[in-house]
């Protein structure tokens, strides 16, 4: 299991037997006791307000009895159950209802760790699932893969991560019409404000994204940025010339040169090793 502590709720209607039970569970690495209840109905609402991982609760209880108590949780937000009872005639009911475990009273120490130690196996896959699923669900937000696509990569680790990146920009026009532009006709993109200018062969588009936000949804092995405001197609550039500064020129065809920025001169080293593949 992780750091994480095992939470328990004890119930029983009578005092001593509660402080006895919580007083030797305090003895069990990574259990804490976080709720107590006297009576069936304080049971059910104490598990329904506090979630815990284990229910430790009596058979003879005032009101619902513990029986009827693990009915009602089955239906709702059920822990594992531990029946702690002076009466044995009731475990083969108990299991049939999938309680863990069956402890008689007085329930001594070394029984409680093996009953721990059958909760700890129970919980043990759940809360890696658990973890799993966070852990895919924060990346995949992060990188716009599916939790599909994440677990598929997780069961072949040799194979790089995934990427999700854009293959088309979907582009509103000032005729409200809507126009398709595959991300490899982009020549460049250059910014103003909160606004794109997307260059293609053909047409050129205003969008209303900022930088930030397009660069993370274009392939970096495709877009270079050159200049803080600018963002260049690799495979669209023709020739580099280098300038003083530390800076260069692109050249894309059609006359047309963008500047490198020296901030962004690694750039050039990436589009000549790009393009020399």
């Amino acid at each position: 299991m992780s750091d994480r502590k095992i939470t328990a709720v004890i119930v029983d209607d009578e005092p001593l037997a509660i402080e006895g039970l919580k007083l030797r569970l305090e003895n069990i690495e990574d259990v804490v006791i976080i709720g107590e209840a006297s009576d069936g109905d304080q049971a059910i609402k104490l598990c329904q307000e506090l979630q815990p991982d284990v229910l430790f609760v009596d058979l003879k209880l005032p009101g619902l009895s513990g029986l009827e108590v693990i009915q009602v949780l089955q239906s709702d937000v059920m822990p594992l159950v531990v029946i702690v009872s002076a009466y044995s005639e009731y475990a083969l009911e108990a299991f049939e209802l999938n309680a863990i475990d069956y402890i008689l009273k007085p329930a001594n120490l070394g029984r409680l760790k093996q009953t721990m130690d059958k909760v700890k196996s129970r919980l043990t896959p759940v809360q890696r699932d658990l973890e799993k699923y966070r852990l895919l669900k924060a990346l995949g937000e992060t990188s716009g893969l599916a939790i599909s696509e994440l677990e598929e990569w997780l069961g072949n680790p040799n194979q790089p991560l995934p990427t999700h990146f854009r293959q088309e920009l979907v582009i509103k026009t000032t005729g409200n019409e809507k126009v398709f532009v595959p991300v490899k006709d982009i020549r460049w993109i250059d910014a103003a404000g909160d606004y794109m200018c997307i260059h293609t062969q053909k047409e050129n588009y205003i969008v209303r994204i900022t930088m930030k936000k397009l660069e993370t949804e274009l392939d970096d092995s495709m877009f270079q940025r050159i200049h803080k405001s600018t963002l260049v197609n690799i495979h669209q550039v023709q020739g580099i010339q280098s300038l003083k500064n530390n800076e260069s020129m692109l050249n894309i065809g059609d006359d047309i040169f963008l500047k490198v920025s020296r901030n962004y001169s690694d750039a050039v080293a990436k589009i000549l090793e790009t393009r020399a593949l």
